[in-house]
């Protein structure tokens, strides 16, 4: 979420305060649920709120660990909350506005694997489905082969296909 989703958010929490009688927030509260919250998107957290008000397991206002949980968090699949933050930003700019991810395995996959104006410009919303799911993958294989937090600009199966047919083994380095 971003700075200006913040009246939405507390629109959304007080709503779900309206499902528990008693409940009350501080300023300082909402603040910190926002903070907990702001590697969603609003929309998720719209989700789960919906999510938590039809299901209603409570019996107090549920906590923002609850609502984490209703979006299928936990600790969360970090290459969803990802793919979420880049269809957002799809849906709300289109392709004219660069994004600027803050996290580096998107901000990589979204300048070498997707360009961004390139896909953005020519992406369907029918495909969106199939690149989550392909963007999750890709995200999840470039977290396990990551070293160090260094990205690999390129794999060096050239040189291994020169060395083999050289009759050389390949020297990482």
């Amino acid at each position: 979420m971003k700075k200006q989703d913040l009246k939405q958010f507390t629109e959304i929490m007080m709503a779900i305060a309206d499902n528990y009688p008693g409940t009350s927030f501080t300023s300082n509260g909402l603040k910190l649920r926002f903070t907990a919250l702001k590697e969603y998107s609003i929309d998720q957290v719209e989700g789960a709120a919906v999510k938590l008000i039809q299901t209603h397991r409570f019996n107090t206002m549920p906590t923002t660990a609850d609502i984490i949980n209703a979006m299928g968090g936990g600790q969360g699949d970090k290459a969803e909350i990802e793919a979420g933050k880049v269809l957002e930003h799809l849906h709300r700019y289109g392709a004219r506005v660069n994004p600027s991810f803050n996290d580096p395995v998107t901000r990589h996959l979204m300048s070498t694997r997707w360009k961004w104006y390139a896909w953005a410009s020519r992406v369907q919303e029918s495909e969106l489905k199939w690149w989550t799911r392909d963007f999750v993958r890709a995200y999840k294989a470039q977290v396990a082969g990551t070293v160090e937090g260094c990205f690999p600009s390129r794999l060096p199966l050239g040189d291994l296909a020169r060395g083999i047919t050289r009759g050389l083994t390949h020297q990482p380095g």
